[in-house]
């Protein structure tokens, strides 16, 4: 499969588990597709990343028909598509767990108000999409504590981005989130070297320039001082 298969299953996958799979369970994607609803199709991504409401593991388990294998995990659910083997990861606890930092990101009730539709298309396919998608400042806490470089890349995009908000970033991020990581982040952001080696490891058509570099870089001393 290619890239630009890939990523039109993916997105018809997306699209079918979040409108009509999980209809009547409060759902929003997270992950790369959420990355590209809000700054442009700019990294492939095929995975599926989902969050639901808290505490709803076996209704989403129920909720899946025989064209997916599904089974209990410790997040929640991950189902497989038998026709294409694609994998959707479904976050059913009151938690986000993070392997590459060993913590927890909590997942509020709140971000399950007022949900809100985006249109989303691939890097190589060019086909919309409409999904529910996590709240712009919550997914960037998302993205704040991770330490891999995919995370730390689309951390910077969104810090970048129109519908960044420092003060509501700053509530999720000492509500629901462990700052230290964030700090640690932040220093490996700061290093010019690394910052600008994020679009090279990745599939992406996006670069960073030293505007940016600088601009991350002065508005992360600013969130320091706050948190």
């Amino acid at each position: 499969m290619n890239y630009e298969e890939a990523e039109k299953q993916s997105l018809i996958l997306t699209e079918n588990l979040c409108n009509n799979i999980l209809k009547n369970i409060p759902n929003l994607v997270i992950g790369g597709w959420a990355i590209t609803a809000y700054c442009g199709n700019i990294r492939f991504t095929a995975d599926i990343d989902v969050i639901t409401l808290p505490l709803t593991t076996m209704p989403v388990k129920k909720a899946f028909n025989k064209d997916w294998i599904t089974r209990k995990v410790f997040y929640g659910v991950q189902a497989e598509n038998k026709k294409l083997g694609i994998q959707a990861h479904i976050n059913t606890i009151a938690y986000i767990p993070d392997r590459s930092t060993k913590t927890r990101i909590i997942v509020p009730n709140e971000i399950f108000n007022n949900i809100k539709k985006e249109k989303v298309r691939g890097l190589y396919y060019k086909g919309f999409i409409e999904i529910p998608v996590c709240p712009f400042s919550y997914l960037l806490t998302l993205k704040a504590i991770p330490n891999r470089i995919k995370d730390d890349f689309d951390f910077a995009l969104l810090m970048l981005n129109e519908n960044y908000n420092r003060n509501e970033f700053i509530n999720y991020l000492t509500k629901y989130a462990i700052k230290k990581h964030f700090i640690e982040k932040c220093k490996r952001l700061s290093n010019r070297a690394y910052f600008f080696s994020l679009s090279k490891t990745l599939i992406t058509n996006y670069n960073f320039n030293i505007m940016q570099f600088n601009a991350i870089n002065k508005e992360l001393e600013k969130i320091k001082e706050l948190i």
